[in-house]
């Protein structure tokens, strides 16, 4: 038999059905069972036949008034009291039975000792024959096995209750969190189980993906699952800080510490006080701000910008990054001692095209969020677009899955997505295989691909080749396009483009 597919029984249950088989194979009128409880109480866990009542079921022996039970339990083996011998009735006390009826006592014994007391009684005298007595004997050792292996189960059981509360309750608190990082590729539940394992420290994580992971949700994930939970999550883009005011966007500024500053100002390190600071692209933060930051982090101390007086924080840090630390270390474009500073329990999170079927459970999860907007309840995907879900890379990872699904909800007119649909205007290559979806007859064709983010998109990444990928200063992408370095590079992430790989 396949043990593991055995639903288990509590004690109370396994003694019902014992008894009950008992009760097909030995005429009794009464059949208790008693459990030892302490060295000195035998109380009634489990009772049958028609003697038995109610006041029974609360009964309880003390051994100590019972001589003759206390030598019954130490010798192990089951006795037939006879009508002439001289014994206390063991439920005098609440059952009026006649002198000399019949009496049958059987320990129960695990592994020499005893843990309880099986009795069988009968108004009528001489019904207990002596192989009936044996076959208690045999089955009363069964009965203890059973028992113990029943109460184990039921710890086990408790236990994994246990378990389970505390992990609904940790999955309940934080549940929009969690649905954020949806997955159930063993990738991701990989992920997952190290996010969960770190959250209750206060060692700084270091977080690297492509863009697109879910790294800033996993960011906060962490902070939810923290004890700092309840003080704030500050997080930074540290690939939009101008060197110039990095300092004081980190540190804050003391008042008339420089043209501008017209009042204190407290930075993001002061901000996240007691709580997490996410410092997001940790990777293109400049480097002449880097040996403070160390500072910050190692000493929980600083100074703002034109100030002496140090400040302190307790903050827990949480960095993240889509470039490998480790060889911007080695072209000296990144300090060795920030990058072991922030990497104590570094998490890597997997491209979706790594993560197996997960890319088509995400999608259900944002479609169902999308039926909520007015006119979208009806939101719904055909099976050639989970069928181009499940096949494409999608380069852009969650981010751009999202964003295929809200303008294919777009062109659905909150009706049936198809892969028509779901393909228009997606940077995602096509594998092979992969026909381009056929267009709709009767309906005016819709290049989607001249949609504002797409045109933004190419836009952009035509600056970012003529400029050979340099966003600041003369020549770069930002002076080009007319924009803030800082402006180019928030639309850069919102839009998934990173300069090393210019998606």
């Amino acid at each position: 038999m396949n043990g593991g597919s055995r639903t288990s029984l509590s004690p109370e249950k396994t003694l019902e059905i014992v008894l009950e088989s008992i009760g097909e194979l030995v005429d009794y009128e009464l059949a208790v069972v008693l459990m030892l409880e302490g060295w000195d109480k035998l109380s009634v866990k489990k009772t049958r036949g028609p003697l038995a009542g109610s006041r029974l079921s609360s009964y309880s022996i003390a051994l100590s008034q019972r001589p003759d039970l206390v030598d019954l339990l130490q010798v192990g083996s089951p006795h037939l009291f006879g009508a002439e011998e001289d014994h206390i009735d063991t439920y005098a006390e609440v059952l009026d039975l006649p002198q000399g009826h019949s009496c049958l006592a059987s320990p129960l014994m695990l592994e020499g000792k005893p843990i309880g007391l099986l009795t069988l009684d009968h108004r009528s005298c001489g019904v207990f024959s002596s192989e009936i007595v044996r076959f208690i004997g045999a089955i009363s050792r069964l009965i203890a096995v059973a028992l113990a292996q029943a109460e184990e189960a039921g710890v086990l059981k408790e236990e994994a209750g246990r378990l389970a509360e505390e992990r609904n309750r940790l999955l309940g608190a934080d549940a929009e969190v969690f649905k954020n990082l949806a997955g159930n590729s063993p990738a991701w539940l990989e992920v997952l189980d190290s996010l969960k394992l770190v959250a209750a420290t206060d060692s700084p994580v270091l977080l690297q993906g492509e863009t697109g992971t879910g790294k800033e949700e996993a960011a906060r994930l962490l902070h939810r699952l923290s004890a700092r939970a309840n003080q704030p999550f500050v997080a930074v883009n540290c690939s939009a800080l101008p060197p110039a005011l990095a300092e004081s966007e980190l540190f804050g500024h003391e008042k008339g510490s420089f043209t501008g500053a017209q009042a204190l100002r407290k930075g993001r390190f002061e901000l996240a006080d007691g709580g997490t600071l996410f410092l997001d692209e940790i990777g293109d933060l400049p480097s002449e701000i880097q040996p403070k930051l160390l500072r910050a982090i190692q000493e929980g101390r600083f100074e703002r910008v034109g100030g002496e007086r140090s400040v302190a924080v307790d903050v827990r840090i949480i960095a993240a990054t889509h470039k490998d630390l480790s060889l911007e270390v080695e072209r000296g474009d990144f300090r060795e001692d920030l990058y072991y500073r922030i990497a104590v329990f570094p998490v890597r999170l997997p491209p979706l095209r790594e993560r197996g079927g997960d890319a088509v459970l995400i999608a259900e999860l944002f479609l169902s969020r999308l039926r909520s907007r007015p006119g979208w309840s009806g939101l719904r995907f055909q099976a050639d677009a989970l069928d181009l879900i499940e096949s494409r890379s999608w380069p852009g990872n969650v981010r751009e899955l999202r964003n295929a699904i809200e303008r294919a909800a777009i062109l659905s007119r909150g009706g049936a997505i198809g892969a028509q649909e779901l393909g228009a205007g997606s940077s995602g290559k096509r594998e092979a295989g992969e026909s381009k979806p056929a267009p709709h007859h009767g309906e005016p064709q819709v290049f989607v691909s001249a949609t504002l983010d797409e045109a933004q998109r190419r836009h952009i990444l035509d600056a970012l080749e003529r400029s050979g990928g340099k966003i600041y200063g003369p020549g770069g992408a930002a002076v080009s396009l007319g924009l803030k370095p800082s402006t180019l590079q928030s639309k850069m992430k919102r839009l998934g483009i990173s300069v090393s790989g210019r998606k």
